[in-house]
């Protein structure tokens, strides 16, 4: 072989694969690529591979002038061992005067881990923040507005439908049309003024007492005519 390199891969379970991987220059501009499973190496031996552990190989061709690769394929498609299959993109492989060197890996796998905490943005957007420091959207909250909301049909479990008069309900995701945004982990507060409705409700209680001594005083009028009669 001409170069080797090595990575991580994960199987089914979450165990830990570790992946050799080996350049052959077969010709002018052909290269060969192998990638062996680590764990079926021979130590003490200059190719630690002769009595198996391929996994996948592909022959790849480079201009000889720009260096770039050419033609198909562009990368090795294998089975990690216990795992799902892999596709190793060589896409952006180059074939320099130079010696080797890896420059640039995006891996898009990563080991099992669990999630530290949720957060939502303001588009409603759930993400998981693993331990690992890994993000991922879980869940878009939608938001519906309805034209009449005080008309929707109130159900067990603070939950509402769509009642004859609410009018059409209309979903859709924050930031959208009239949808507002969502604001995570802030707590609303009443828009109840109660030093203001305490005031209406002494006011209201005055003014009950004051139509009532109108009415008892009335009465008492009354009384007095009937007993004038008599």
């Amino acid at each position: 072989y001409t170069s080797k390199s090595s990575m991580v891969a994960y199987d089914n379970l979450g165990n830990k694969k570790l992946l050799d991987v080996y350049f052959t220059n077969t010709g002018a501009g052909t290269w060969q690529v192998a990638v062996f499973d680590q764990s079926k190496a021979t130590a003490g031996t200059s190719f630690p591979y002769t009595a198996g552990g391929l996994l996948g190989s592909a022959n790849l061709t480079f201009d000889t002038t720009t260096g770039k690769l050419t033609g198909t394929p562009t990368g090795v498609s294998f089975t990690v061992p216990n795992g799902a299959t892999l596709n190793l993109d060589l896409s952006a492989l180059t074939q320099l005067g130079a010696g080797f060197t890896v420059s640039d890996a995006q891996v898009n796998g990563n080991a099992p881990s669990t999630i530290d905490k949720v957060q939502i943005s303001k588009d409603g957007t759930i993400y998981a923040q693993y331990k690992d420091g890994s993000t991922k959207p879980l869940y878009k909250i939608p938001l519906a507005d309805v034209q009449s909301p005080d008309q929707l049909t109130a159900l067990p479990g603070n939950v509402y439908s769509q009642g004859t008069e609410s009018g059409a309900v209309r979903v859709g995701f924050a930031n959208e049309g009239k949808l507002g945004s969502i604001i995570s982990g802030a707590l609303e507060n009443s828009n109840v003024d109660i030093a203001e409705e305490l005031t209406n409700m002494i006011a209201a209680q005055r003014s009950y007492t004051a139509n009532s001594k109108v009415f008892q005083t009335g009465s008492d009028l009354m009384d007095v005519l009937v007993n004038l009669k008599r």
